[in-house]
């Protein structure tokens, strides 16, 4: 049986899991989760992280020397030759060598691999996850397949996955399909642009227009339940949203030519994103006859730990 630990490290919350593969299936053994506290700087939570790993270790009674390795998940982009965090909005981790101390602090001598967490999320839904399913129903294995995974949060982000692994690209930026530019007359985004395609399809993407355009405050959800209700602003702004989810998917199809897309993320629980996408995006793919499926994700808010772990080939 092989045991692998994955680490998914956010703004808010840090979750540790360990995941065992025997026989060909995976079952996670253990998981904790505790608040990130960011604020307190990178010492403090560099210190938790460690308290973290050692408890889900002592929930499954699992020394650190059974380890096959530990796979963490940052928020930001990493260098794939470094393995350090390049920038993200938890600022801490930037520059931090993270499977240096980690091997030292826990005297660990096996793999220690780092990746964006957006490309753990899109890795564990393509193996573990809708991936699964789609190639049982394809008569193939997940391996097989290419995929995209997109966080649609309080940013928007993505996975690329080929053949059963994240592209990372010779920099780190390969996914970064956030900042694809869907108006270049659009918001001022914070990467120094116009118009990228996070200003338009995240929560606070969402929630910054309906602001703009009609002088009120709401969160995404909030203009979704009244879109439900059908009331008229509401209905406009999901209406608008929807066409730049259009126009971002059929981006992503023409650009990658995956098997399918799975939507992450507080605005991907959102019935209404996912009503007539397919049959207006399969309308206008390039290559004729091109019907990528476009799911929901499966595991939850727990993908991202799940991928972190599968980083361990």
């Amino acid at each position: 049986m092989r045991l692998r630990l994955g680490l998914d490290i956010g703004g808010t919350k840090m979750e540790a899991a360990i995941l065992a593969t025997h026989s060909g299936r995976d079952e996670v053994l253990a998981r904790e989760r505790v608040p990130t506290q960011r604020e307190e700087g990178f010492a403090s939570v560099y210190k938790r992280m460690v308290q973290l790993i050692s408890t889900v270790l002592n929930q499954n009674g699992t020394s650190i020397s059974d380890l096959d390795g530990i796979g963490i998940g940052l928020p930001g982009a990493i260098n794939p030759q470094t393995q350090q965090m390049l920038n993200g909005n938890t600022a801490i981790f930037v520059g931090q060598d993270l499977p240096a101390l980690l091997s030292h602090d826990l005297e660990f001598s096996g793999s220690i691999a780092v990746a964006n967490d957006a490309n753990c999320f899109a890795l564990a839904e393509a193996l573990l996850g809708v991936g699964l399913r789609h190639a049982q129903e394809l008569g193939t294995t997940p391996e097989h397949l290419t995929s995209i995974g997109v966080i649609l949060g309080t940013g928007v982000g993505g996975g690329l996955i080929y053949k059963g692994r994240a592209l990372e690209g010779p920099h780190g930026g390969a996914g970064e399909i956030g900042h694809t530019q869907l108006d270049p007359g659009g918001p001022k985004c914070f990467c120094g642009r116009q118009g990228c395609a996070e200003t338009f399809l995240s929560g606070k993407g969402m929630e910054t227009w309906y602001a703009d355009r009609f002088g009120e405050k709401l969160f995404a959800m909030q203009i979704f339940d009244r879109a439900e209700m059908l009331e008229k602003k509401a209905l406009e702004a999901v209406q608008i949203y929807r066409r730049y989810l259009d126009q971002f998917t059929l981006n992503l199809i023409n650009f990658f030519d995956p098997d399918f897309l799975v939507f992450g993320g507080g605005v991907s629980l959102q019935p209404a994103i996912y009503q007539g996408l397919e049959e207006r995006v399969w309308k206008q793919t390039f290559i004729p006859d091109t019907r990528p499926r476009i799911y929901q994700n499966t595991l939850g808010d727990s993908a991202g730990v799940i991928g972190a772990a599968l980083l361990i080939p």
